[in-house]
């Protein structure tokens, strides 16, 4: 079997903190051709990371010595490509520096894939730094990691395990990059390297202090994760551990993640303690349905079944018992929070096309619709399908048991998984209908929910018209920190902002997508003047809407 054997060294700046990552390959048994693409670089790896390649370390060698290589794709956005210019004698070796840059930017929208510094640390995913070999066929794949020269204490982490020592993963080339590498004053569960670190099938780790509401989370971390893995009848083990890695990320102005395979980075940033619980609690659902059933980080386009699997999953998986993690409040507010952002949309109506070819461009109103209206569907089949069955035989879940653990073994085992798979898996069940129903949302006609939630006693859907949500400018002069196209008569100019302002800062705009009656603070510049604002990011419009209340409060 080839190889590829990875040794990562830490490089120091004068205060101690990790600046850059020295990277050394070897790729064994694997004979390449002259013309054959040999390695993979990240294109520029993005503008956050410099990778050293001019230089006498950066030129492959071979068993018969200097290989040259033609380098393709070095000034343009695609991934660079070293090309042999002559047939590969025995194993081949690369070295290169890889050096985080620091951005002075305010606002950064740039790719949670890369390499960044953490409180005297580095994370982030090899997408960012590691070269990938040429080939689809199985690799081993060995990383491990030179910490002579560290201080002490220093701690090395890869999704598939801990060093500094080998840890051996069987796999295709791609996973070098599609996984975690971590190394610094790292703090984490297990709190000191095993005595095998690369036999850990599970491990949560992070920098400096953990915020107190991210805590609670990392305390029931693992047995959630060992709940959902039950749900998918999916246990870790050595040869299928799960890592989640946590962030300081000052420069998102979010808190979210990125899965890759089998592990995940959640970033946060100063904003963190307005932060919910029951916010963290969905974030890490979502993280965990993901691992089993989500797309690949490297897939651009928007897998919208998964998402609406996700979010229904993140109402019940936490609040089902046994093993309960949160009440039925949670339950409560989540549903409530679904069904606002669903029918407040100003994209209700789309269809599905445009919603994915405006998603595809960014657009945030279309991700967000995209997803919501996902879960609608989803979640309104399922409500559907349990009134099919008997509710005390199988299938008592029929969405879960027929079509959600179905389309996670066919991933698994590499094949289809999407909508046609979904609906090829329901139809015996519900025959027409499930089809219907999704020609009907692929439409854009208005998903309406049975007021009876699970034919429930105590709580129902409640009519309570709310207003559409609108920021009143383009949502990305965030991202890009300066007002544009602010909208006449919309709550943000009546709060006095207009077109030009420079934004110094800004509170969270997802927390108003979640949470009706947040409000957008916002501090501008304008021309030289600083002041502060702040305004309800709804339109005057309002929206049929549900929420979901106990009957007495009906």
């Amino acid at each position: 079997m080839a190889s590829i054997h990875v040794t990562i060294t830490p490089r120091y700046d004068l205060l101690h903190n990790v600046k850059s990552l020295h990277v050394k390959m070897h790729i064994e048994y694997l004979q390449f051709k002259a013309g054959e693409t040999i390695l993979t670089f990240p294109s520029a790896i993005n503008s956050k990371i410099s990778t050293s390649l001019a230089s006498d370390l950066s030129q492959p060698i071979d068993d018969v010595g200097v290989l040259p290589v033609r380098r393709q794709g070095v000034h343009s956005s695609a991934n660079c490509e070293w090309i042999a210019l002559r047939d590969t004698s025995g194993g081949v070796k690369i070295s290169y520096e890889a050096e985080v840059l620091v951005s002075e930017t305010l606002f950064d929208d740039g790719p949670t894939t890369d390499l960044r510094p953490d409180q005297g640390g580095l994370i982030g995913s090899g997408l960012s730094f590691v070269a990938i070999p040429a080939g689809k066929e199985t690799f081993r794949l060995v990383v491990e990691w030179n910490l002579a020269a560290a201080p002490e204490g220093t701690r090395a982490v890869w999704t598939f395990g801990e060093g500094p020592g080998p840890v051996e993963k069987i796999g295709p080339a791609s996973l070098l990059g599609d996984s975690v590498y971590m190394v610094g004053p790292v703090h984490g569960t297990p709190a000191t390297p095993a005595v095998e670190p690369s036999s850990a099938a599970y491990g949560f780790y992070w920098f400096g202090k953990l915020p107190p509401n991210v805590e609670v989370i990392r305390e029931i971390h693992e047995a959630f994760f060992l709940k959902v893995s039950r749900f998918f009848n999916d246990s870790p083990s050595v040869s299928n551990p799960y890592r989640h890695f946590v962030r300081y990320n000052s420069a998102k102005k979010a808190f979210g993640g990125t899965s890759f395979v089998r592990s995940h980075i959640f970033d946060y940033d100063d904003q963190i303690a307005q932060v919910h619980d029951y916010d963290l609690v969905r974030r890490m659902a979502h993280e965990m349905v993901h691992s089993f059933l989500g797309p690949s980080v490297t897939n651009p386009d928007i897998d919208w079944i998964f998402e609406g699997i996700k979010h229904t999953l993140s109402i019940y998986l936490p609040f089902r018992p046994p093993n309960q993690f949160r009440p039925g409040h949670y339950f409560q507010e989540t549903l409530s929070m679904l069904c606002m952002k669903y029918y407040t949309s100003p994209y209700l109506e789309y269809p599905l096309n445009t919603l994915l070819e405006l998603a595809a461009k960014d657009d945030a109103y279309a991700i967000e619709q995209v997803e919501t209206r996902a879960w609608a569907f989803v979640i309104g089949t399922d409500f559907a399908a349990r009134k099919l069955v008997e509710k005390t035989t199988p299938p008592q879940r029929p969405i879960e048991d027929l079509a959600i653990k179905r389309l996670a073994i066919k991933k698994k085992q590499g094949e289809p998984h999407g909508i046609n798979q979904w609906l090829d898996l329901l139809t015996p069940l519900m025959g027409g209908d499930a089809r219907r129903r999704y020609e009907d949302m692929y439409r854009g006609e208005v998903i309406l929910l049975p007021v009876e939630v699970f034919g429930a006693k105590s709580h129902r859907l409640v009519q309570c018209d709310q207003e559409i949500l609108d920021l009143g400018m383009d949502r990305a002069s965030f991202e890009q920190g300066m007002v544009r196209a602010i909208k006449d008569g919309s709550r943000a100019m009546a709060a006095g902002l207009v077109d030009g302002d420079r934004i110094i800062w800004s509170s969270h705009f997802w927390r108003c997508a979640e949470n009706f009656t947040a409000e957008m603070k916002v501090v501008v510049s304008r021309e030289g003047k600083v002041f502060e604002t702040k305004f309800w990011p709804r339109s005057h419009e309002k929206a049929r809407c549900w929420q979901m209340v106990k009957v007495e409060d009906a």
